[in-house]
């Protein structure tokens, strides 16, 4: 099971606040976030790209190819490692943006009908959506006392900056790992209990080699989207598991050690039936909703840009419709005629020639 975290408020990991960041969006979408100020995020488990949350199952691989192996989660097949990879990817929902303004690749992979609008806003602003989501919706205590709501709540939550991997290099290199470990252990030379400071300066590398954390690494053959997203992780709860959790907090408040006066002690309990419902949802594989939409604040979009290559028709009506809400529109300079960005008159009319007979230049 991936990492747990008892703060469900945004981490803001290897990127600047300030940072501008955008995404290619259709126009509906855009509007959307526009008029309505929301912002539509779906679960990972429905991107086509199968690699989605492979980083998690490959962090389970890298621990259980190593010294370690005999005293963690582990994968007997491939189908284990892919139900593993798919049960993380049904826990996280992903807004993808990116921190490049103008990409050819990006306009022509995202905006499939030429009719489609970038969104600007900044890592800030991201962060402030995810923290009003995450406030809202990461305490299920009043579901547990009423134990009758069929819903979800945040985790923990992230805005980072992707990493580009070679996921088969990485691969052989963990196959490799796992093969010189197994003729060692069969050897007899992995102590049974292995310790940190029982191992040498290079077994401890060897150890933090391959590490990753879920959702924030993808196949190199994406690095031109330069990738900066928001991540939520949520957990799922239905009627059963809020009665498991109703009464493992009933024993827990009725036991004598525990003092109900006791300032923390709410948030102790939050914890607690957080920490319950999540384990529970993940032993139980309780899928979370397709989707959330994340509400914004009104000036969350500082501009928008239409595809260049929009009919001309098209492009008034979006234009019309962002100016009349104050949204500025900007130009791209994708796929456009470089003449029409350069000043190609000379800088003076050079004087007509004068027959004064052969000079050097002649």
């Amino acid at each position: 099971m991936p990492p747990q975290f008892d703060d469900p408020l945004p981490k803001v990991c290897g990127i600047d606040r300030s940072q501008r960041l955008h995404r290619i969006v259709d126009f509906f979408s855009a509007a959307q976030a526009v008029d309505e100020c929301s912002l539509y995020v779906p679960l990972a488990s429905t991107f086509d790209d199968a690699n989605e949350a492979i980083d998690a199952a490959m962090e389970v691989l890298s621990i259980a190819a190593g010294p370690c192996a005999g005293i963690t989660t582990h994968f007997g097949t491939a189908e284990d490692f892919i139900r593993y990879q798919r049960q993380v990817a049904n826990r996280n929902y992903v807004s993808c943006w990116t921190h490049t303004k103008e990409s050819v690749a990006m306009w022509a992979l995202y905006s499939r009908d030429e009719s489609s609008v970038q969104l600007t806003t900044t890592v800030s602003h991201l962060e402030r959506a995810a923290t009003d989501f995450a406030r809202n919706f990461s305490n299920p205590l009043k579901a547990i006392a009423d134990g009758s709501a069929n819903d979800q709540f945040v985790d923990y939550s992230k805005i980072v900056a992707v990493r580009y991997e070679n996921w088969k290099s990485i691969a052989r290199g963990i196959d490799r790992r796992r093969r010189a470990y197994d003729k060692i252990d069969a050897a007899g030379r992995i102590p049974a209990e292995p310790t940190a400071l029982g191992r040498s300066f290079r077994e401890g590398k060897r150890a933090i080699q391959y590490r990753f954390e879920a959702m924030e690494h993808k196949d190199e053959s994406f690095s031109h989207e330069a990738e900066v997203r928001l991540i939520l992780n949520c957990a799922h709860y239905n009627a059963q598991t809020l009665k498991m959790a109703q009464n493992a907090i009933a024993g827990m408040i009725s036991r004598p050690d525990t003092d109900i006066n006791h300032p923390d002690h709410e948030r102790v309990m939050l914890m607690y039936a957080r920490a319950l419902l999540r384990e529970e949802a993940w032993k139980m594989n309780i899928p979370c909703q397709p989707q959330v939409f994340l509400p914004l604040h009104s000036n969350f979009v500082s501009e928008v840009t239409i595809d260049p290559r929009c009919s001309q028709h098209k492009r008034q009506f979006m234009k019309e419709f962002f100016e009349a809400r104050g949204i500025p529109v900007s130009e791209s300079t994708c796929f456009g005629h470089a003449a029409h960005q350069l000043a190609v008159k000379a800088r003076r009319r050079l004087a007509a020639k004068r027959n004064v007979g052969p000079t050097s230049c002649d």
